[in-house]
C-alpha cells in the first residue's frame, strides 16, 4: 500500500524534538543513511543539558570525511567515546524523574561496539522513537530497492503522495505529482533538570524529564507548513492529508 505521507532525513545522533515530531507526523519515515556525511552537523553529535547550560557529545570519525557517503564513514574507536557519552547522560540526567525508568532500554546502546557511523546513528533514531512510543514505520534508505541516495530516488522508490522534510529547499528534481511540505517546530519551554530552559537539546531531554507525558508535550509543539511546490490540482497552503495527531 502506497503511503500518503513520507518523510526523508539523514540519521541524527539522538535527534532533537523537531526530528521526532517529523517522524510522528508521517506514515513512513525514511532514514537517509545513504546521503553524504556532513561534519559538524547534527548527524554525528547531539546537545545535552548540563549545570553550565549545555554541551555537545560527538561521535569521533576516522579522517576528514565531509561529503562521503554515510555508509563509508568509520567511527574512531580510540578514546572510549561510548563510555564518555554514557557518563555524560548519567551525570546530567540520573536525577530526572524518568532516567532510571528508561535506563535498561537506553544503556545497551553504549555497550555495543559500533564500527561504522550509519548503523550507529540509525539505531539512535530508532531507539529515540521507541522511547517516545512513536509507531511510524521507519525504513533505512539502504534497505530500499536500488539503494537510493537522493530525495528524488527515494521518492521514486516509495511513490508517496506527499513528502515532508525539515528543510523544503533541499529536495530537488522530484516527480511532479508529489507535494512537498516543510515540518516546522516551535517548542514551549518545559521543565528541565537544571535552572532555566535551554532549547535545542536532544529529544531525550524531554523524555527523561516527562516520561509518558513527553509525547503529549512533543505533539503540542508541532506545526507543519506547506511549501510552494504543490502537486498538480492541489491548493497552495493546504496540509498533507491526515490528522497531525499521530
Amino acid at each position: 500500500m502506497t503511503p500518503a505521507r513520507i518523510a526523508v532525513a539523514p540519521p541524527a545522533y539522538f535527534p532533537r524534538l523537531v526530528y521526532v515530531a517529523l517522524i510522528q507526523h508521517v506514515d513512513h519515515f525514511i532514514l537517509a543513511d545513504t546521503f553524504p556525511f556532513r561534519q559538524r552537523s547534527f548527524q554525528d553529535r547531539s546537545k545535552v543539558r548540563s549545570p553550565q547550560g549545555w554541551h555537545w557529545i560527538s561521535i569521533p570519525v576516522v579522517g576528514h570525511r565531509e561529503g562521503a557517503p554515510l555508509p563509508e564513514v568509520e567511527i574512531r574507536t580510540a578514546g572510549r567515546w561510548r563510555e564518555k557519552h554514557w557518563r555524560s547522560f548519567l551525570y546530567n540526567y540520573r536525577t530526572t524523574p524518568y532516567f532510571e525508568f528508561f535506563e535498561d532500554s537506553f544503556r545497551p546502546f553504549f555497550e555495543r561496539a559500533w564500527g561504522r557511523l550509519a548503523p550507529c546513528l540509525c539505531r539512535s533514531v530508532q531507539l529515540t522513537a521507541d522511547l517516545f512510543g512513536v509507531r511510524t514505520r521507519i525504513t533505512r534508505a539502504s534497505a530500499l530497492s536500488g539503494t537510493p541516495c537522493t530525495y528524488a530516488d527515494i521518492v521514486t522508490a516509495v511513490s508517496p503522495d506527499a513528502l515532508v522534510v525539515l528543510d523544503a529547499s533541499e529536495p530537488v528534481d522530484l516527480p511532479g505529482n508529489v507535494s512537498v511540505y516543510e515540518c516546522t517546530y516551535e517548542q514551549e519551554p518545559y521543565r528541565q533538570n537544571f535552572e532555566g530552559f535551554v532549547p535545542g537539546m536532544s529529544a531525550l531531554d524531554l523524555m527523561f524529564n516527562y516520561g509518558p507525558e513527553a509525547r503529549r508535550v512533543l505533539t503540542d509543539g508541532r506545526t507543519v507548513a506547506s511549501h510552494s511546490r504543490e502537486a498538480p490540482g492541489s491548493h497552495p497552503g493546504s496540509q498533507p492529508t491526515g490528522s497531525s495527531q499521530a
